[in-house]
């Protein structure tokens, strides 16, 4: 079943956080002290949010970690992308596998309407914003069905 990896779990965690925290410098031991989460898997995890743009990484003193934009400029689709190595699928097929495992390929009839149904997802995680992860209704996500 489809399932966002703990990495991408403690990203949003973190970064929902962090925005709720305006003008606000964070620590690892802060937010993992809060969600009661590995200290060790978040700061790796804010490493590589700040290699790729979401946070700001700052030394010193009073240093921590900043977003590095509105948290409504942030989809979890971003997130997503910037924390696994490779894009995953609902099916082994369309993640950039080999093709030439799937022993149905040719009499496949499934392929197609869960292609449609990765298009909705994707579309999903690209319209939720972290500023998304603060509400409690689920009207910001529009699933059309063909």
């Amino acid at each position: 079943m489809l399932r966002l990896a703990k990495k991408v779990e403690y990203a949003l965690l973190a970064l929902q956080y962090m925005s709720s925290r305006t003008a606000r410098v964070c620590t690892v031991k802060e937010i993992a002290e809060n969600f009661n989460i590995s200290f060790e898997l978040l700061a790796k995890v804010m490493s590589v949010l700040s290699k790729k743009g979401i946070v700001q990484s700052l030394q010193g003193i009073n240093g921590g970690f900043s977003l590095t934009k509105e948290s409504s400029s942030i989809s979890i689709a971003d997130v997503i992308a910037a924390v696994e190595k490779k894009k995953s699928s609902i099916v082994e097929c369309e993640s950039g596998g080999d093709h030439a495992n799937c022993y149905v390929e040719e009499r496949c009839t499934i392929r197609h309407p869960l292609q449609r149904l990765q298009t909705m997802i994707d579309n999903a995680f690209e319209s939720m914003t972290v500023l998304d992860l603060h509400k409690s209704e689920t009207s910001f996500v529009h699933v059309e069905i063909n």
